[in-house]
């Protein structure tokens, strides 16, 4: 049970955090796991990687704010804590299907 409460308290981390830089060993860090233990973990537990959660929370995230606050497609890609709006408009149209485009 302490093995999923550590992978939940990651997870947790990740929805709290998705808009700063995170990478695997911060997350592993916060699970209080080597990095590749806490891949296999957490792949286990929610099939899916923490960077595939990351993006999904991301674009969750960019959904939101540009139906609700009718920022720009650039504003909203920094405030979720994609690096360049290409990357995002990509990943975004891989999630959804649609571009971001307002």
């Amino acid at each position: 049970m302490d093995l999923y409460t550590r992978i939940v308290r990651a997870k947790l981390f990740i929805d709290d955090h998705y808009a700063s830089p995170l990478d695997l060993d911060k997350l592993s860090d916060e699970a209080c796991f080597s990095k590749y233990h806490f891949l296999r973990l957490f792949k286990r537990a929610y099939n899916k990687t923490p960077y595939q959660y990351l993006s999904e929370r991301r674009i969750e995230k960019a959904k939101e704010k540009l139906l609700h606050a009718g920022l720009k497609v650039s504003e909203v890609c920094e405030e979720v804590g994609f690096e360049s709006k290409t990357s995002f408009t990509l990943k975004f149209k891989e999630y959804t299907g649609e571009t971001p485009a307002i």
